[in-house]
């Protein structure tokens, strides 16, 4: 390294420079947090990535900021002061990328100051599964990244669009970060300005602003900014909190028992919720202040940001009980796929990238006049107050206040799942809410074989299967089906939205498991193999066992990691003739497989099979892997046991399959 002015300048550094060997080092300083990006933001940032490669004409693509302190001596390493979650998921990425024959060139190490796990764990990116590292002292955050890159990597469909699209000339040459230098006299006041600093305005309040623009009357904006303020708390039922000053109120828009479905008449809404609301004329004069007809774009957005928020008290104790499984932003792009006609076709993974929220309602209001954009406003906010109700009856969200051992949707994430609606209940005389089963009159009815618990079971399923926001088209889904019932004005049957969501499973479960274009390498049987299984093939597997099993009380765990019960590094010194496999192609087929947990695979991923099956805790993630660790305790694990599991599993799959296929033929 050199001390020329890039040293000392805000400079644009391409991906493909940040680590070569003629660049400078990056370190990350001891009183940096460890690395915590989990697997949502990492899919979004290749996500992202890939589909501006993808775009006709490359444009360049700036990733964000790397803020940096200059070194004293001219060989040491930049310490990154912020973008480290970043710059080590981009450090990952490159690694695993040359590991698949990329051509990356020699990268400089990223380091993290006096952490040698870290290190470690960052040195060991490339290591070959076989080799008996210690895991225990990686670390787990870096792990973690490890896995699910080398998964991405893996998937059949994404190595396809990689190839397509020069994913990797892309990223080397087009994807920029800007290293912002900040000398050491300078740190403090850096982050105390980064400490006390205003929120900027989110797109979500950009869209707001513009939609409140499109309306010309007080008490409609009214409307609006308090349907938009309740709707965007999603941690709270929006019955609850677009009501929370009285609950003879909330028994006018949501029925006596709190359980019907708003209004889809503007006109009726905004009289139910503005012009009978506690503290109407304040809640006008609030929404007039948001926004006036002469305001240009920028400065309804001025008006908007330094507003007051409305209340959003719940008037009950549930302040810290529910937690949504997507943010409002995704919400909002929710409602306008459900908005949309079905087309019955395959669906855009765009429609719910929330990177283009402000494009999806430009789109929407574009070519429209004055007056149709104000009607076409007016019929959104209905919608979307009736769609966030339904979101909250209909979609599972963690409730904290159940607990297991077991079972989690993230690492941070308390809580198990959760299907409920509320209800108006009494306590000691006094009106208060009430959450019982969402598809059960009682928790009676919420039992084993039950359609509540089945309809549990498959959108937990789903939920762990698709983790990124963008991914959840089963939520819109549901979320169709639930409206349409509303539009009829019956209520969201259970067992209809259960066959419903099956039928959306099952179709993906096929292309997944029986694709039309079959990989290069494909079992015997034109089913996917090792990494090459989706995971959409292993949760619903479990899904299907757990009736064939009759293990109601099983749970879905957040597993990423294909775990291959049978090593592909055999211990022929240890293994004994019932456990050793000849056949090594069997290794990678569905018979050998399970999907299990990163911190279970990286514990027991080079034990032997008779050793994983005295894993209790690793057995409850998966009924697939407790029924081969049966089969190898019983028997052992040998060529034979793997067809034989193989079979058996691709058979519960077929006859499900089948049973689809011949549900929609018959008269």
């Amino acid at each position: 390294m050199s001390t020329t002015a890039a040293a000392d300048a805000a400079i644009a550094v391409p991906i493909g420079e940040l680590f070569s060997s003629s660049s400078v080092k990056y370190q990350i300083p001891l009183y940096q947090r460890n690395y915590t990006w989990g697997e949502e933001q990492i899919d979004r940032l290749i996500d992202d990535v890939l589909d501006e490669a993808e775009r006709p004409v490359w444009k360049d693509y700036f990733l964000g900021n790397l803020v940096v302190a200059p070194p004293v001596r001219v060989d040491d390493p930049f310490d990154v002061i912020d973008g480290q979650q970043r710059l080590t998921t981009l450090y990952i990425l490159l690694m695993k990328l040359s590991e698949h024959q990329h051509p990356i060139g020699e990268l400089h190490p990223l380091t993290y100051e006096s952490r040698e796990k870290s290190t470690l764990a960052l040195r060991g990116i490339l290591a070959p599964q076989h080799e008996n590292e210690d895991r225990e002292h990686e670390d787990a955050g870096i792990l973690r990244a490890r896995r699910r890159i080398e998964l991405r990597l893996h998937d059949n469909e994404l190595t396809r669009r990689l190839e397509e699209s020069d994913f990797v000339d892309y990223l080397l040459t087009r994807v920029k970060l800007i290293r912002m230098p900040v000398h050491s006299k300078d740190l403090n006041r850096y982050f105390e300005v980064m400490n006390t600093r205003g929120l900027q305005l989110s797109p979500v309040d950009i869209v707001k602003a513009r939609l409140l623009r499109c309306l010309t009357g007080d008490a409609d904006r009214a409307l609006l900014n308090k349907v938009w303020t309740a709707c965007s708390d999603m941690d709270h039922y929006v019955s609850m909190t677009v009501t929370s000053d009285s609950t003879e109120w909330r028994g006018q828009v949501f029925g006596p028992d709190w359980d019907d479905a708003p209004t889809a008449d503007f006109t009726m809404l905004r009289t139910q919720l503005v012009d009978r609301s506690p503290g109407a004329d304040k809640a006008v004069g609030t929404a007039s202040a948001l926004v006036t007809g002469s305001l240009a774009f920028e400065d309804a957005i001025t008006a908007y940001a330094q507003a007051p928020e409305a209340r959003t008290e719940t008037g009950s104790d549930d302040s810290e009980r529910f937690s949504s499984q997507i943010s409002f932003a995704t919400l909002l792009l929710h409602v306008l796929a459900v908005r949309r006609p079905d087309t019955g076709t395959v669906t855009n993974e765009r429609d719910l990238d929330d990177k283009l929220l402000i494009r999806r309602f430009t789109d929407e209001l574009g070519g429209k006049d004055a007056g149709a954009q104000e009607a076409w406003v007016r019929s959104f906010t209905t919608d979307l107050l009736r769609t966030r109700f339904l979101f909250d009856r209909c979609v599972l969200k963690r409730d904290a206040t159940l607990t297991s051992t077991h079972e989690s949707s993230s690492d941070e994430e308390p809580g198990s799942w959760s299907l409920s609606r509320v209800v108006r209940g009494t306590s000691n005389g006094k009106t208060s809410p009430r959450y019982q089963p969402a598809f059960a009159s009682d928790e009676f009815g919420a039992g084993p074989r039950s359609v509540h618990r089945r309809l549990l079971l498959l959108q937990s399923a789903l939920r762990v299967t698709y983790t990124s926001p963008r991914s959840m088209h089963w939520m819109t889904e549901v979320l169709r089906y639930a409206t349409d019932c509303a539009a009829r004005g019956a209520r969201v049957d259970g067992a209809g939205l259960l066959e419903h969501l099956e039928a959306f499973t099952r179709e993906r479960v096929a292309q997944a498991l029986f694709p039309v274009s079959a990989p290069d390498e494909v079992a015997a049987d034109g089913t996917p193999l090792g990494f090459g299984v989706p995971r959409i093939v292993f949760t619903y597997l479990d899904y299907l066992l757990v009736e064939t099993m009759n293990s109601w009380d099983f749970t879905f765990s957040y597993r990423t990691s294909i775990e291959h019960f049978s090593p592909r590094t055999e211990d022929s010194e240890h293994a004994s003739s019932a456990y050793r496999v000849e056949d090594r192609e069997l290794l990678d087929t569905l018979g050998n497989l399970a999907l299990v947990t990163v911190s279970a695979n990286s514990k027991f991923s080079n034990y032997q099979p008779q050793e994983k099956a005295n894993n209790a805790a690793a057995r409850r993630q998966s009924l697939k892997l407790e029924l081969m660790a049966r089969r190898a305790k019983a028997s052992g694990w040998s060529d034979q046991d793997i067809r034989a599991h193989h079979e058996e599993m691709v058979g519960v799959l077929r006859r499900n399959l089948d049973k689809s296929r011949h549900a929609r033929t018959t008269p």
